[in-house]
């Protein structure tokens, strides 16, 4: 017994303790202190400083010295903290593009550093910038996904400058603007990091990262800010906006405009502590600044997906993270008013969220496929998550409530709960466990009006809102190998007939579904090929009358040349699958995609698929063939995307055309400076001849100090003459500023 007891602790023994000692910073204090962060690394500011120099290579070339020098120097005072970067290089072949903030390119030359300022790991932080100044920020996620993801937005300068022989940049990053524990001495972590596109995507780092540890954290220096961290920060910071608009839409044959209107909100955050962070907003607005271009959906299942973009959601959105997705922010569609709690308090990770939506979202997860509509309904939306960090620095066990209480008129609109936990463990380096548990209460609206279904049935229960109230539950447990030249993955998932979350994005359910992938990765960095991987994808799904649903086998290889930054994948796959009563055999298809960065000034992607599949409409096999592709050309200060997207589907084989849709969409971005710039949208969506344009001009001075002046325009494409019929319009000018208090 007490050898078994013995083994299990040696296996969850926390990482720190089984890798090789991490490199050690001690960050210099400037005795001066406030510093002009103007991108000249100089003697005067930095001369007392002892640069860090050792960068190795990442990519392509594990351990290999770069062919150019880079140099890093800490130091921080009462306020903030500094890092700036020295990159030699022939400055001839630097690639800078001049963009808005976050509109992240890997294309450009850039340099980051990752940031952890808690002990037990988790999320770090991102700070990255270009030769051109442009700021980056965002979050990096543990193993084994290790996203960057950049969708975070904090208050931080940096400024870039181009020498003769080499570009630099410094980095000012205020106390304030970060959460950590209040301590005598902070041991924080950091990797800085140098990103520099030629022939391949260069990538070299300090310390030194191997490829067969998939955590950063555990390689990442210590960084030492030798006493405690006392400032006084501005608690309070208001954000009020103003917005005036105007409409016009086609009603009959006579398109009507509207008086126009003028309306004022506002949010705000309340720093707690450095740990904790208070957001609030009244009246919010959440106009559509960021359009998001139609997405084919003639013969698809799911609820089309939409990824979240505004600010508000942005802060503590690593935290709601789970491995079932049921808390979509999303879903608090048209909010009143919303108040949320994030940051760490008793080493725990908190979310807390409460909103009042005045237009309530559903979307209704079915055996085959999923409905999204929505409504003028109300409603109260209530949302708590806990996590803590357990045995290591990626480990953690989490808890969910979810409440979404809707606002009874003339009828009684039901309600949705969820309540759930979730664990990951990682262990041994290479290992990781999650597992995630989750209930759900749903009673829907009595209003049959907004959902009638489709006569399916589930247990005892009908698909239309009747109002009945039902239980149901989910389950998904997942294994992951990382190694450097292995990736191992299993998984099994259970969503039972009735589970929903009225909060979430739950595509289906009625599923037991189980999956194995693999995937041999080879660093080959000779004859052309950087990078050759192979990999095999195998699931099985039953529904809970133990009917075969699915049987799918993915094999797929990716290749990644040393020149032009070309990257191959290729994919064929086979499946049988279920679908609405009837069985389809023998389905399939092949897909391919390229990316290349062959110029300085030239990206382009292309992808195409093609095989035998469902067609959903008629419930009959059909023959389908995708092509889509896109180029960005970029100059110093401008950007042009071109991008289209075809779908062709036919009855028989490539022949009987059912349906042939396609989306053309054209993006360009001028920046006059970092903060002033203007953009133009336009799209044109073949399926129902739908045609738009958004021009956009926007001033930001910072993430939350911002000025739009902008319009959606909407038509449609005459079907026996030449020209286009307005359907509506939106032209809208947005002040939002920031009062630190």
């Amino acid at each position: 017994m007490y050898k078994k007891l013995f083994a299990f602790i040696l296996l969850v023994l926390p990482s720190q303790l089984l890798y090789a000692k991490n490199v050690e910073i001690k960050a210099k204090r400037f005795s001066k202190g406030e510093i002009k962060v103007d991108g000249i690394v100089s003697q005067e500011e930095w001369g007392d400083f002892t640069p860090i120099e050792d960068f190795v290579e990442l990519q392509p070339e594990e351990g290999k010295i770069p062919p150019v020098k880079t140099q890093v120097f800490v130091g921080y005072d009462d306020k903030n903290l500094y890092v700036a970067f020295k990159c030699y290089d022939d400055v001839k072949t630097i690639r800078k593009t001049l963009t808005p903030r976050d509109h992240l390119s890997f294309s450009d030359d850039m340099v980051l550093f990752y940031l952890w300022t808690y002990s037990k790991g988790g999320e770090g932080y991102i700070f990255a910038t270009n030769p051109f100044s442009v700021q980056y920020d965002g979050k990096k996620e543990p193993p084994p996904n290790n996203n960057d993801d950049w969708s975070f937005d904090t208050q931080w300068e940096v400024k870039s400058f181009i020498g003769d022989s080499s570009w630099s940049a410094e980095f000012k990053i205020p106390f304030s603007s970060l959460r950590f524990e209040t301590k005598e001495k902070q041991n924080w972590r950091i990797t800085f990091v140098r990103i520099r596109p030629r022939a391949s995507q260069n990538m070299y780092s300090f310390p030194k990262l191997s490829l067969n540890n998939p955590s950063i954290f555990d390689q990442s220096a210590i960084l030492i800010i030798p006493e405690e961290i006392s400032f006084h920060i501005k608690r309070l910071s208001l954000i009020p906006y103003v917005i005036g608009s105007q409409n016009g839409w086609m009603e009959g044959e006579k398109y009507h405009l509207d008086r126009g209107k003028f309306n004022i909100g506002g949010s705000g955050k309340y720093q707690v502590s450095p740990n904790l962070t208070l957001d609030f907003a009244l009246n919010p607005d959440y106009s559509n600044i960021e359009t998001d271009i139609p997405q084919i959906d003639i013969n698809t299942t799911y609820a089309l997906y939409y990824p979240e973009k505004r600010p508000f959601f942005m802060e503590g959105s690593d935290i709601i993270k789970t491995p079932i997705e049921v808390f979509y922010t999303r879903m608090v569609n048209n909010p009143l008013y919303a108040v949320k709690l994030t940051g760490r308090a008793l080493d725990l990770d908190l979310y807390l969220l409460s909103a009042y939506d005045e237009n309530a979202l559903y979307i209704v997860p079915l055996e085959d496929f999923s409905v999204k509509f929505p409504t003028s309904k109300k409603g109260f939306i209530n949302f708590i998550r806990v996590k803590k960090n357990i045995l290591n620095s990626e480990s953690y066990i989490g808890l969910i409530l979810g409440d979404r209480e809707m606002k009874k008129d003339e009828y009684n609109n039901g309600f949705g709960r969820i309540a759930g936990f979730d664990t990951k463990i990682r262990f041994l380096k290479h290992y990781t466990l999650s597992y995630q548990g989750v209930y759900s209460n749903t009673k829907e609206p009595e209003d049959s009006t907004l959902f009638s279904g489709y006569g399916i049935n589930f247990d005892t229960h009908t698909d239309r809102f009747d109002g009945e109230e039902f239980d149901g539950f989910a389950h998904k447990l997942k294994f992951y190998t990382v190694f450097r030249n292995l990736y191992l993955s299993s998984y099994y998932k259970i969503f039972s007939p009735s589970f929903r979350s009225d909060i979430g994005y739950i595509g289906r359910n009625n599923l037991k579904k189980g999956g194995i992938a693999i995937r041999p990765i080879f660093y080959i960095n000779k004859s052309g090929i950087n990078q050759l991987a192979f990999g095999a994808n195998y699931s099985k799904e039953r529904n809970f009358a133990r009917e075969s649903k699915m049987e799918f086998l993915n094999l797929n290889a990716y290749i990644q040349f040393s020149f032009a930054q070309i990257n191959l994948n290729l994919n064929k796959n086979f499946y049988n699958q279920r679908y609405s009563g009837k069985f389809f055999k023998d389905l399939g298809y092949f897909s391919t995609s390229i990316y290349s960065v062959p110029l300085k000034w030239l990206s382009a992607y292309a992808n195409f698929s093609t095989g035998k599949d469902i067609y959903y409409r008629e419930l009959i096999p059909d023959y389908e063939t995708s092509v889509s592709g896109g180029i960005n050309l970029r100059h110093e200060k401008m950007l042009l995307s071109i991008k289209a997207h075809r779908q062709l589907i036919y009855r028989d084989r490539y022949k009987n055309l059912i349906s042939d849709a396609s989306v053309f969409s054209l993006k360009t971005t001028y920046s006059f400076t970092n903060a002033l710039s203007f953009r133009l949208t336009g799209f044109y969506y073949t399926n129902n001849k739908s045609v738009g344009i958004s021009p956009l001009l926007t001033y930001q001075l910072t993430p939350f100090t911002v000025f739009y002046l902008g319009a959606n325009i909407n038509a449609l494409k005459k079907d026996n003459a030449d020209g286009i019929k307005a359907q509506d319009h939106q032209v809208y000018l947005k002040l939002q500023y920031v009062f630190k208090i």
